[in-house]
């Protein structure tokens, strides 16, 4: 039984500062004082949710690495022998993901824009302050979730903040949760560094993979998700250079000087 696991930085045990953690330039050979020891932590969760799909029947892994191109959030040197990584495919969507697939995991994910009481919280990137799909705020771990049910593939497990944990919940309310860390700050903080509680590294790890072998029993009980085109898709921008930008898009309207819309036929993606 083969599944798909979607991989990020900023739901991980752990990592709580974008800037200390998880940024990186290879052209200036620059990279975040504590991005090795984030990377490494990322790609030990990913491990211990190997283990357990594995007891669960798993025969085949495939991770992609969503933190953007090399080197990302994972560390190769320390995978799994029996995962398999999609490297270098930037963070645009889960890679080589399709019909074969029994059930789409996701690891160390974090909660929309806007998002309260949520660590290092965004959608797609930094020029967003939302994103709305037929009025629905959405982020990323929607995105993943709406792409595996273009292929019939069901969701079935996510670790995260608490506030990812529920965002995933509203979306499949079946699935495997494992909760690592939550914020203790009561506003929306985006990707600055706020005051968090996290569970250890090991006591992630252990929960991760009881909850991913867990998982493997819900394949068979949890559809995959579907939404229907046509899609109103609207975009909030940080400032108004983001939203002019789009105005060059056929079909694009100006809702106010941070906002734009477009109708979509098939696509949710349009205005990203």
């Amino acid at each position: 039984m083969k599944i798909y696991v979607v991989c990020d930085l900023e739901g991980v045990a752990g990592v709580v500062d974008h800037y200390q953690q998880g940024q990186w330039d290879v052209s200036k050979g620059w990279y975040a004082p504590y991005h090795a020891q984030a990377r490494r932590l990322a790609t030990r969760e990913l491990n211990a949710l190997v283990e357990g799909a594995l007891e669960g029947g798993a025969t085949d892994v495939v991770a992609w690495d969503g933190h953007g191109n090399f080197p990302g959030d994972l560390d190769i040197e320390l995978l799994h022998p029996e995962c398999r990584l999609v490297m270098s495919a930037g963070d645009g969507g889960p890679a080589g993901l399709d019909s074969s697939f029994a059930a789409l995991f996701q690891l160390g994910l974090h909660a929309m824009a806007g998002t309260p009481r949520a660590v290092l919280a965004h959608s797609f990137d930094g020029s967003l302050t939302g994103y709305f799909v037929n009025n629905m705020p959405v982020g990323e771990i929607w995105m993943n979730v709406y792409t595996a049910g273009l292929y019939g593939v069901p969701f079935v497990f996510l670790s995260g903040d608490r506030a990812a944990a529920e965002e995933a919940r509203a979306l499949v309310p079946d699935i495997e949760i494992v909760v690592v860390k939550e914020s203790l700050a009561g506003q929306a903080g985006g990707i600055s560094a706020l005051p968090a509680v996290s569970l250890s590294p090991q006591k992630a790890r252990d929960l991760i993979r009881l909850a991913a072998r867990q998982a493997m029993k819900k394949i068979s009980s949890i559809d995959p998700y579907r939404l229907s085109p046509p899609f109103r898709l609207r975009a909030q921008y940080r400032e108004e250079r983001f939203a002019e930008q789009r105005l060059g898009q056929p079909g694009v309207k100006r809702i106010d000087p941070l906002t734009v819309e477009i109708e979509s036929a098939g696509e949710p993606w349009l205005l990203l």
